[in-house]
């Protein structure tokens, strides 16, 4: 059931008397039973039990599984914030580190989604073109601040790998690799960006 599609204008499935279902509605849902419980527990099945309306209603605001993950990514990854009123880029970066870690262990179900599919959506590269232009605007080579970018997610999502993030020194061994981290973005920055760092940079050409 999770792979149909739904063409028709035929409204099938819907919801009880009296409650309106809308293509907002349904991410938000799928949101929070995503965020709750993983999304290796995640179906569409359990989705409409969730919102009282058998599945073939779900096709009526989206066309098809993907079709819905890709609106939650988008809306959660949308949400997520860089910080402001850190002038120093190396401690902005920490800054940014840290909320971000904050943001995404508040919803860790959602994480793995986000990574899989943020490329896909409008919200992941703006985000990431807002941390890159932060740190050009410092005076950081983009490829460097590109790649200081993927140093920085590595980090974070590493970090809340459950076994890691459970672990009584998990907030501590954080902060320690974050600022190791940071010690080599400090000296890349200092440098001309390798030939990695421009290849990487290249393969993504709309932010160069």
């Amino acid at each position: 059931m999770d792979d149909v599609h739904l063409t028709t204008g035929v409204r099938r499935g819907a919801p009880p008397r009296g409650q309106r279902l809308t293509r907002a509605a349904v991410i938000e849902r799928a949101t929070a039973l995503i965020a709750t419980d993983g999304l290796a527990h995640f179906s569409l099945r359990r989705l409409a039990q969730s919102l009282g309306v058998r599945p073939n209603a779900l096709y009526n605001h989206v066309r098809s599984r993907d079709d819905l993950l890709d609106g939650v990514t988008e809306q959660f990854v949308g949400g997520l914030r860089l910080p402001t009123g850190v002038p120093d880029w190396p401690d902005w970066i920490r800054t940014a580190a840290i909320d971000l870690r904050r943001q995404l262990g508040q919803r860790t179900g959602l994480t793995a989604l986000a990574l899989d599919r943020a490329g896909g959506t409008t919200a992941g590269p703006q985000l990431l073109g807002e941390f890159i232009e932060r740190l050009v605007a410092a005076g950081v080579d983009r490829a460097v601040a590109h790649l200081a970018w993927h140093v920085m997610l590595t980090v974070v999502v590493g970090s809340l790998e459950p076994e890691r993030s459970a672990a009584p020194a998990g907030e501590a061994t954080f902060e320690a690799v974050l600022d190791l981290a940071l010690t080599g973005i400090v000296r890349a920055a200092a440098e001309p960006p390798s030939a990695q760092a421009r290849a990487l940079l290249a393969a993504h050409a709309p932010l160069r």
